[in-house]
């Protein structure tokens, strides 16, 4: 890369960065509106015929500035785990980013959408109809949710609010939301929805993974989700954290994830 393209790269917003990496990838971008709020969305092009859309939902990013008390300005994350699992998925897929993340400030986008209420039931609405617009774009008659981190507490709240769920795969999540702010003595998500609360059937194949050594969401922080949800699928990595190794690892783990849902059908 030149210096004038790493200067401007470096000037880049964190949603520009992300648009980047996007192109690179070969996915095309579309702002589409949810109920509440505007997403963007990533995609493959896609397959005539194809049945089912992989959508893909990223992490909490950064919903507190660096004193970890003050709401940030911008909480898109820097690294898009997400937006690079669909990178290395061999199927039709879409990322659909979070409200008023990647610079899409609506009217409604006040500090709380992504820190107090980030899984709220506006979010989480908003969330399920960008997914609609995603399977429409997509041709799909079907969805299988995979979320990173916060997203994967999404995912399975979208999904208990969308028909035609294929599956719901989760990684690194904080299904037990109560539980997970607890234990890091972080901040109520007084304005959240907790997966773990739901009183929602789960009617789909779940598979949750998480690493041995992440401390960012240790397992044991979702185990009443467990309770709630005993035909969830839950899957440990010994040698894997909260970040490492799911990309690099991607194409194995999701041959091993299609392989689960077509068995549970």
């Amino acid at each position: 890369m030149s210096f004038i393209a790493l200067a401007v790269s470096a000037c880049a917003t964190t949603g520009e960065r992300i648009d980047e990496l996007a192109l690179r990838s070969g996915l095309s971008k579309a702002v589409v509106a949810g109920t509440s709020y505007r997403h963007t969305i990533y995609m493959r092009a896609t397959t005539p015929g194809s049945a089912r859309v992989f959508v893909f939902l990223d992490g909490d990013g950064r919903p507190w500035g660096s004193d970890g008390l003050t709401p940030a300005i911008d909480p898109t994350t820097h690294n898009p785990i997400a937006l690079k699992l669909l990178a290395a998925t061999a199927a039709v897929g879409a990322y659909v980013s979070r409200p008023c993340y990647q610079q899409l400030l609506d009217e409604g986008c006040a500090a709380a959408v992504w820190t107090s209420g980030r899984y709220s039931e506006t979010v989480v609405n908003s969330l399920a109809g960008a997914t609609r617009e995603a399977m429409r774009r997509a041709g799909a008659q079907e969805v299988v949710f995979v979320g990173y981190s916060g997203g994967g507490a999404l995912a399975v709240l979208v999904a208990e609010r969308i028909d035609r769920v294929a599956g719901v795969v989760t990684i690194s999540a904080n299904l037990d939301t109560d539980a997970w702010t607890a234990h890091h003595n972080y901040l109520s998500l007084s304005e959240s929805l907790n997966p773990a609360k739901s009183d929602r059937p789960h009617p789909w194949p779940e598979i949750h993974m998480n690493g041995a050594r992440d401390v960012v969401v240790p397992a044991a922080t979702a185990q009443a989700y467990f309770e709630k949800y005993p035909a969830a699928q839950r899957w440990t990595f010994d040698a894997y954290d909260h970040v490492c190794c799911w990309v690099e690892n991607w194409p194995m783990i999701y041959a091993r994830i299609a392989g689960a849902l077509v068995s549970q059908k």
